[in-house]
This record gives structure tokens, sequence and C-alpha cells, in this order.
């Protein structure tokens, strides 16, 4: 099982910065990080490009962030990191984020039927570069103008990047269905299929698609069979947060369950080989940053008020130890640990730290240079994991599972809880 993590370009220091920034990042910082990683025994870095920051207009591209990420890059190649690329998400950490012209009503769709629609269903709080708005999403996945978009970044983007020799996949559209919801997962199948296929032909490689616990619970959602169908592996988010990875650290058991689901889907719709190609994403939690903090605190998820558990230290070494070994033995192919640094508080006020705990101290290294508890665990870990999968696979129905997607999640997370307890 490889080992990846999450790596933005730290922000220089000036009040202008802005987080995960590849147009104004600290080229010192990011190669100690990349070192850091490697050092370690990472293989893999995931980088975000921030949508709304490369992509400044529908048909326009920022040279100053395309200039700045193939220097990130380089610095990758030359620590021997291979690096996904994260392209057009719709997220940044637990943030919602989209380019501005992603936002509004255009005027030939204002009718009485979208008016409705806005009164009855407020407007989510996104962040486009600098500012949090407060408008109704585009239709991302039959609007033509943002389809037409969206291929034009792929063009952009992967054409003139897909030969560099760090990359080795593209993850598409991540988080999308947190932002506009779906009306039929067919149509949204034919969506991602025809994202993956503009993408192969500018020259894109390994693709990958994502779900998480959202996805999972809804009937008109991306399927892991559409992603798989479309030449992609499946990308599972295990982030802290609900419905189901918002409490304490535990052992892991709501990044194992999802991963058991993914695979399972899998396995029963495809075939096992599928299954083995299921990556891990976002794994880690947020931990308290004095001891007074440890335990619940308010926070704000992908735009919604919750409660966010800030772990001590050692509680989230040991639930990393643990799900590594545990989604090794499973047989995962890939895990992609949540975040390396931490910003320091004095870029708390900065979108989007300013609104949640979580990406605020989910690293696995302290902003002021010192190693968290889990570093050193995954440290004592990463070069023993088991090789082998040993842990059966969770039995699925997927005809049973997508009749009520959320009835079934429900039902299997406790079965499964109650399994975990018992040993």
């Amino acid at each position: 099982m490889n080992i990846g993590i999450n790596i933005w370009p730290p922000m220089p220091a000036r009040p202008q910065a802005l987080a995960a920034s590849w147009s104004i990042f600290d080229h010192g910082a990011l190669r100690e990080f990349l070192q850091r990683a490697r050092d370690v025994g990472i293989k893999q870095v995931r980088f975000e490009l921030r949508w709304a920051e490369v992509q400044p207009g529908p048909q326009r591209i920022s040279v100053a962030t395309l200039n700045g990420f193939q220097r990130g890059l380089d610095l990758a190649q030359s620590n021997h990191l291979q690096v996904v690329v994260s392209l057009m998400s719709a997220t940044l950490g637990p943030t919602l984020h989209l380019p501005d012209w992603a936002l509004g009503i255009p005027p030939q769709a204002l009718t009485t039927q979208s008016v409705q629609a806005l009164l009855t269903v407020p407007p989510l709080t996104i962040l486009d570069n600098s500012f949090y708005r407060h408008e109704p999403v585009r239709d991302l996945y039959a609007d033509p103008d943002m389809r037409s978009a969206q291929r034009y970044l792929l063009r952009e983007v992967v054409g003139n990047f897909a030969d560099h020799p760090a990359i080795t996949g593209w993850l598409l559209a991540a988080g999308f269905e947190r932002v506009r919801a779906p009306t039929d997962h067919r149509d949204m199948a034919a969506w991602w299929a025809d994202l993956a296929e503009q993408a192969r032909a500018y020259g894109a490689n390994q693709l990958f698609g994502y779900v998480d616990a959202t996805t999972l619970s809804n009937r008109a959602s991306l399927r892991p069979y559409d992603i798989a169908m479309a030449g992609g592996a499946v990308v599972v988010s295990v982030g802290p947060w609900p419905p189901l990875g918002g409490g304490s650290p535990a052992r892991g058991e709501a990044a194992c369950f999802l991963h058991a689901i993914v695979a399972g889907l899998l396995a029963e719709e495809i075939n096992d080989t599928a299954a083995a190609q299921v990556v891990v994403a976002d794994l880690g939690w947020p931990t308290a940053p004095v001891s007074n903090l440890i335990g619940w605190q308010a926070d704000h998820i992908f735009a919604q008020p919750t409660q966010t558990f800030l772990a001590h230290e050692e509680a989230a070494a040991t639930a990393l130890q643990e799900s590594l070994v545990n989604l090794a033995r499973a047989g995962a192919a890939t895990v992609w640990l949540a975040g390396m640094v931490d910003p320091p508080e004095d870029h708390w006020n900065v979108p989007p730290f300013d609104s949640s705990w979580i990406a605020r101290t989910w690293g696995l290294w302290t902003a002021n240079g010192r190693p968290k508890a889990a570093w050193d665990a995954l440290r004592e870990v990463i070069n023993r994991l088991p090789t082998t999968k040993t842990l059966p696979a969770l039995p699925i129905d997927p005809e049973r599972y997508w009749r009520d997607p959320a009835t079934e999640l429900r039902r299997l997370w406790h079965e499964y809880r109650s399994e975990a307890a018992s040993v």
C-alpha cells in the first residue's frame, strides 16, 4: 500500500496572500515539506490546483498560477515524489470553493421556477478566492457554458502538464455534489465519463474519481461503478466530518468502513481488480493546539455549522497507526493523508482557516516546526505495513444497497461498529 499526503503550497508572510496559492507561495518552505515527506518514506503527494485561482474566467487561465505550479512539480520531482493533481475541485479542505463565474443565475435561466427554488433552498456559503459568496451554484453538469469551461481547463492544464515526469495521475471534480446536488446518477455517470474522455485526449494517464459518505448515501450520485466503468480509479474521502467521521479518532473505524463499502461494491459490480485500486483520501484528525481545547468545538464544515472533535495528539497518532495497518490488511491501494503542516495562528484569519478547526489543525506538523505524535507514528509504521490482503471483504448486495443507500449505509455502519467493538 502506498502512502501519500496532501500538501498545499505554504503561504508567504504577507497579509494579502491566499491559502493554497501556486501563484505566490514560500518556495523554501515547500522544498522543506517535500523533503520531510520523502525522508519519512512517503512516495506520493497530492497537489491542489485551486480552481478559482487557476481559472479566473470561463475561458481564461492564470499563467502566474501555472508557472508556480510548474516550480512545485519540479520540486516534487527533485525529491523523487509522485504527484496526483487535484483539478476542478469544489472543496478546499472542509470549505466549499468555486470560481465566482460558476455562481449566480444566468439571465437565460432566470425563470419563475428558478426563483422559487432559490426561495426554498438558500444559497450555500462558498469561497471563491478571498471572499465568501452567498449565491446559487450554476448547473455544473448540464449548463453548456459550465461544461465548456471545464473542457477548457482540462485542455489548458492537462494539455500542458500531462508529460511532466512527476505527475502520476489526476483527480477530477472532487466534491462537486457538495455544492450542486445531482438529480440522476446516469446523468452524473455520463458527465464524469465525458470529463475522463477529455482528460485522456489531452494526455492524462491515470484518472481518479471521488466519492464520500454523502455521495454514498444518495441514489442520484456518481457511483464507484460509474467511475470504474469510465476507466478511473475510485477515491473515497474519509475526512473527519459528518455523517460518519466527525467524532473522536478512536481506531479509525469510519475510514476503514468507508473503504470497505467502496471495495465491496466494486467487487460485486465489477471485479476484484477494481476493488483493489481504491484510494483512501483525507485520512487524519484535527488536534487540539492547547490541552484545554481537547473535545468538541463549534465549527463550520462545508458551509454547515457543526461540532468538531479536537483530539489529543497521542489519540490521533494511535488512530493513524491502526487505520493504516487495517487499510493495508483490507487491500487499499493507496492512502492520502489529510495534511502536512498546520498554518501559523496569524493565518487563521485567512480563508479557509478562518472558518474551520479542521483546516487549522489536521496537519502532522505544527506551524512552529514540531512533528506531532502522528508523524512519529507514521515513521514507525510506514515500512512495516502488511503487504498482502488478509481481511475479508464486506459482503454487500449492490441492488439492495442502491435501492436506499442512506438506510443501508447506516445499517452497515451499525453492524461494522458492533463487530469492531467485539474484537
